[in-house]
Order: structure tokens, then sequence, then C-alpha cells
């Protein structure tokens, strides 16, 4: 799934936005000539003492990519409660069904960094709906996969299906990130915290979802149902996002980009990109290294169904969802992001060592309540931790001579989403490693372990860099 800016900071202001030739495909002479670019529309303006209003075109862009990333994280976990019956029903062993669930993060992690280079070239709005639609297909076809007889095939056409959606997605968040950053200069936490609460509540709905329209019609149902939701929400974005993009030439006196590898290494050599990205790494693990290893123990330590778990996922799900909108909005008000970043990973720390309970917390037994409350204390604080660390990003870039631009909001954009999905690859494997040769309980605290030490980082962060990027 994430990644904006604060006001007193903006970099992607409307004066701005009009001087910078090279962002756009019209000259910045004509504001109407490219309304969206400019941030506003129909006649409204972006002013000063409007900072924490948005304009109805820019509810449109939010409505859009809000409504793209609930389809996408449903397109995510539709298949959880039928898809690995499915496979055991044709002799295929658990490590296929498995299999092509992480194929998901691995073909995303592969197609972030085109997409970031794309993104420029091709426009983001259009690389927005062209992804969607490529999900929206690949799902829709999804669903006649289970028409092929043998099953190394079948198997074979659910790994290609799953990547091609991956790719989908990947070009959504990269494309969708990057507007949201452009467009939103005076509350893009906000919008940003909007669109991934959006987000999650896709994965939260996704199971049921999938559980009750293949229980209603079959295999197929959920599938046509996601695609055809997804190819409609395509099309009705070229009507909410018009075309956003930079010119093929840059202005004059603009800098080069040079090689794509230029733009990485300059990226690479900030030390606080570093330290940005350990953050979203961290936050990805946290939920991706421990969840799949969780079932087992609450059933033998606890005597947790599979069902009461179910309810424990919702409940700290909507904790989740409530929370990101809080430090969306409050993080739009705090320069320095690591004053927001390093207690919220603290405090998530807290609670993944709650959740088996830690060997650390000596005198604690393993419950049930206990467990759901390190899960509620792990999500509410998820958002505030990475929330915000994108626009950091783009902020440090900026401030390190990469251009103040949309092609840099992308590349940005693109190496959060890469980075991310490495936790999603990594996490699992790791988690599940160190599960079977230790127990759930270590585990769960090595990983609270790695988040108190990028805490303690963010910390050390918020100190030395507090006055060292332009407000």
């Amino acid at each position: 799934m994430v990644r904006p800016r604060h006001p007193s900071t903006s970099i992607g202001d409307t004066a701005w936005l009009l001087e910078s030739a090279s962002d756009h495909l019209a000259p910045p002479a004509s504001q109407e000539s490219d309304p969206l670019a400019a941030g506003a529309g129909d006649g409204e303006q972006i002013d000063e003492d409007s900072a924490a209003r948005l304009t109805g075109r820019q509810k449109r862009i939010l409505g859009g990519l809000s409504l793209g990333g609930l389809l996408a994280g449903c397109c995510i976990a539709i298949m959880i409660p039928f898809f690995p019956h499915e496979a055991q029903r044709r002799g295929l062993p658990q490590t296929y069904s498995g299999a092509v669930f992480s194929c998901y993060a691995l073909a995303q992690l592969l197609a972030f960094p085109v997409m970031g280079r794309l993104a420029p070239r091709v426009g983001v709005s259009r690389l927005y709906n062209v992804g969607l639609a490529t999900a929206g297909v690949t799902t829709t076809v999804f669903g006649t996969l289970p028409h092929i007889q043998d099953s190394m095939a079948f198997i074979g056409a659910c790994f290609a299906c799953r990547a091609l959606e991956a790719v989908g997605t990947a070009a959504m968040h990269t494309a969708a990130r990057a507007i949201i950053i452009n467009q939103f200069p005076r509350s893009p936490n906000t919008a940003m915290s909007i669109s991934e609460t959006l987000a999650g509540l896709g994965l939260s709905l996704g199971p049921a979802l999938g559980g009750g329209l293949y229980q209603l019609g079959g295999y197929g149902t959920p599938f046509y149902t996601l695609g055809g939701l997804m190819l409609v929400s395509s099309a009705t974005n070229l009507w909410l996002m018009p075309s956003v993009r930079e010119d093929t030439l840059p202005a004059a006196g603009a800098p080069r980009r040079g090689p794509p590898g230029a733009r990485l290494l300059r990226f690479l050599s900030a030390a606080e990109n570093w330290l940005c990205c350990s953050v979203v790494l961290v936050v990805a693990m946290y939920v991706t290294a421990l969840d799949p290893n969780i079932e087992p123990y609450v059933r033998v330590a606890l005597g947790v169904t599979p069902a009461e778990l179910g309810l424990f996922f919702l409940v700290s799900a909507g904790c989740y969802t409530a929370a990101s909108l809080v430090w969306g909005r409050l993080s739009d008000n705090i320069s320095n992001t690591y004053v927001l970043t390093a207690p919220c990973l603290l405090v998530g720390a807290v609670g993944i060592l709650l959740i088996p309970p830690s060997p650390l917390l000596v005198g604690l037994q393993p419950v049930w309540w206990l467990t759901m409350l390190g899960m509620v204390v792990r999500e509410m604080t998820t958002g505030g931790a990475f929330i915000p660390i994108m626009h950091r990003m783009v902020r440090v870039c900026v401030a390190h001579g990469m251009e103040n631009n949309l092609s840099t909001q992308a590349f940005v954009s693109a190496v959060f989403g890469a980075v991310f999905s490495i936790g999603n690859v990594v996490g699992p494997t790791l988690g599940g490693y160190i599960t079977d040769l230790y127990g759930f309980p270590v585990a769960a605290t090595g990983l609270a372990g790695f988040g108190v030490l990028v805490a303690i980082a963010c910390v050390v962060g918020a100190v030395v860099t507090r006055n060292s990027l332009p407000k």
C-alpha cells in the first residue's frame, strides 16, 4: 500500500506548479490548460486561508483514487476464503496455493521501478487508469480459470493472472501517490490517509465479499463482480482525473535528468532516505511477518477458533481505519515527521510484544483479550508511522538536488512501493522461519526489537534534521 507532506513545507503548491514547465504537457502560462495540474478547477482557486479545504475538483480526484484503492484492496483478499479449497480439490498441495498469494507481492516488487519510470512519460492519470483496467481484466479472467482441466496448467494460469493483477495495482499505487503529493499541496497527508483507509477497508471487506459471492454464484462470481467494478471505475476516472504529465522536453535552464541510474544513486546518497526506507520496511513487516503465523499459535495456546480470530482481525482493521484518518490530519500539522513516526513505532512494538505475549513480559500469560489488545495497538499506530514518510522522502530528494517536479514524485512513489513490497515478500518467509525454529513469541519479540531500533534511529533523526529541510 503510502506517503505525503506538510502544509508548512509544501513543495507542490500552486505557484510552483505554474512556474515548473517541465511538469506538465501544456505551457505553464495557462492554468486552464491543465486545471488538475494546478490543483484547482471549475473556477476554484487554492489560497492560504482555505488551505484546510479541498476544492470540488480535488474531491473528485480523491473520490476516484479512494474507490480504486478500495477495489485494489479487495483484489488482494477476495480469494482468501475459497481459493485454497479450489486448489486442494484439484489435488494441489497447500504450498502451491500459498505461492499464488505470495507471487503478488513479488510481482509488485519487480513492477514498481518500471512504473516509476513510466509515470512521467505516459502521464500519471493515464497510468492509473491503465493499471486499474489491467487489474480489472485479469481479475475477470481469473474467474474463468476453473475451466482449465489440467491441474498444473490451472495453477500456472493462476500465477500468470495474479502477477498481471499485481502489475496493474503497482501502476495504480505509483500513480495515485504521485497525484496526491502533487495535487494536494495543503493537506497531502490527510488525502493520503483517506486513500490508504479505503485500501485497508478493501483488504478487510475482500474476504467477506469473496466468501459471500462464492456461496451465491460459485467460483467465478466474486471475480466477475470485482473485475467489472474495476473496469467501470477506470472508465469513470477518465472524467474524474484529467491528464497530468510532464513535458517530453525540459524547460530552458532545467537540469537534465540523466540516465535512470543517476536518479537512484542520488536518492541513495541521502542518508535520511535510508532511514525513511527502514520505516517503510518495518511497517510492512509489522503485519506480514506475524499474521500468517498467528492462527496456529492462538489455536493451540488459546483455543481460539478461525471464526473468532477473524473477529480479532476485523476489530483491529476497524481501529486502523479510524486511526489513519486522525494520523493524516495530525501529520499535516507536524513539520518534523519523525516526531510522529518514532512514538508510533515504539507503541506499535509494544502491541506486538503483547500479542503472544513476549517472553520479555515476565508474568504475562497468553489470554485472548491480550492478543486482541496487542493487535489493536499495532494497527492503530501503523498509520502514524508511515503515512507521512513518502512526503518526507520527496522533501529530502529535493533538498539533495533532485528536480522539484512530478517526475521526482513518481520516482519516490515507486521506491516507496518497492520497499513496502520487499517487506511483504521477506516478512512472511522470515517470520515463518523464526517461528519454526524458536516459536511464535520469539518471532514477535524479534520483530518488535527491529521496530524499536528503527524508532530510536527516528528519534536521532528528529534531533539531527529538525532544521535541515526548507519549510
